[in-house]
C-alpha cells in the first residue's frame, strides 16, 4: 500500500493586503511549529507572492491560476514561468470559482496543468459537482468528464515523469470541491467525501496504472474546518485538505493542520 504525506492548502482567494499577509504568515509559523507528518502550503493572491516566497520558505506557496502560454498578448494573466523565477512552487488550477465565474473549462485546465508539469511545477486540479448534479445522481459522471477532458487536453503522453521525482509529492494534485459544499458550512459527509476519493482514484488508476493511481494525491476543499478535518482525514483515500474561509485566521489554520496530520 502506498503511504501518501497528508497536503494542506489554504486558498486565501481575494482576501489580504500586504500587511495582513505578512502578520498572518509571522503568526502561523510560530503557531504551527515544526510539523514533519504533512506538507503545507498556502494560495495567494499573485501581488501578495513575491515578498511572501522569499521571506517564509518553510511554506509552500502556489498562485490561485497560471496561464497556459509562456508569453504574449493575456492581458491580466500570469505565466509558469513568471512563476517560477520568484519561487513559487505551483499554482491552483479550475477552482470551482473560476469555471463559474470566469468561464475556466475542462479543457483550459487541462492546459493549465500541462503547462505547470511541463515546467516541473506543482498543479492542484480542482473538480467537482454542483447541488443539482449531486442531487440528481448525476456527480460521478460529471467527475469522469471533468477528468478526462482534462487530462486529454494536457497531451502529456509519460505522466510517470511529468509528476516529478519524489515519489510522495507528485506534481499533481487532484482537489476535489463539492460546489454545493463551498462557503455553505454544508460539508460533505466524510461517508460522501470517501466515496468521489476512491472514484477519482479508480478513474485515476485506469487512466496512469495502479501505480501512479495510488501516487497521487487527493485532497478534500468544502467548508473543511476544526470540527470536521479529523473526521474526514481518517479517510482512507482522503490525502489533505484545500481550505478556505478556515484559512483566514493563522492560528484557527494551523490547529486545523495539526488536527488533520496527527491521525
Amino acid at each position: 500500500m502506498t503511504t501518501r504525506r497528508k497536503f494542506f492548502v489554504g486558498n486565501w482567494k481575494m482576501n489580504k493586503t500586504p500587511q495582513e499577509a505578512s502578520a498572518f504568515c509571522e503568526d502561523f509559523v510560530a503557531a504551527l511549529g515544526t510539523n514533519a507528518n504533512c506538507d503545507v502550503g498556502l494560495a495567494a493572491n499573485q501581488i501578495l507572492l513575491p515578498p511572501l516566497v522569499s521571506r517564509f520558505r518553510g511554506i509552500q506557496w502556489f498562485a490561485q491560476s497560471s496561464h497556459w502560454a509562456e508569453s504574449g498578448a493575456f492581458t491580466g494573466e500570469t505565466s509558469v514561468g513568471m512563476l517560477r523565477a520568484i519561487g513559487v512552487s505551483g499554482s491552483l488550477v479550475a477552482h470551482s470559482e473560476r469555471r463559474q465565474m470566469f468561464g475556466e473549462t475542462n479543457a483550459t485546465a487541462g492546459m493549465r496543468v500541462a503547462a505547470l508539469l511541463n515546467a516541473g511545477q506543482q498543479a492542484i486540479l480542482c473538480v467537482g459537482e454542483s447541488l443539482e448534479q449531486r442531487d440528481s445522481g448525476e456527480w460521478n459522471e460529471v467527475l469522469k468528464s471533468q477528468l478526462a477532458e482534462a487530462f486529454d487536453a494536457t497531451g502529456i503522453k509519460n505522466w510517470g515523469a511529468s509528476l516529478g521525482a519524489d515519489p510522495a509529492r507528485p506534481n499533481l494534485t487532484i482537489a476535489y470541491e463539492p460546489v454545493w459544499a463551498i462557503g455553505t458550512g454544508r460539508a460533505a459527509s466524510a461517508q460522501q467525501a470517501q466515496e468521489a476519493h476512491a472514484l477519482i482514484r479508480g478513474w485515476l488508476s485506469d487512466k496512469l496504472g495502479a501505480d501512479l493511481g495510488q501516487r497521487l494525491r487527493i485532497q478534500y476543499g468544502g467548508s473543511v474546518n476544526l470540527k470536521n478535518v479529523r473526521e474526514l482525514m481518517e479517510m482512507p483515500d482522503i490525502d489533505g485538505a484545500l481550505v478556505g474561509g478556515a484559512s483566514l485566521v493563522a492560528k484557527d489554520f494551523a490547529e486545523l493542520v495539526r488536527l488533520g496530520s496527527s491521525g
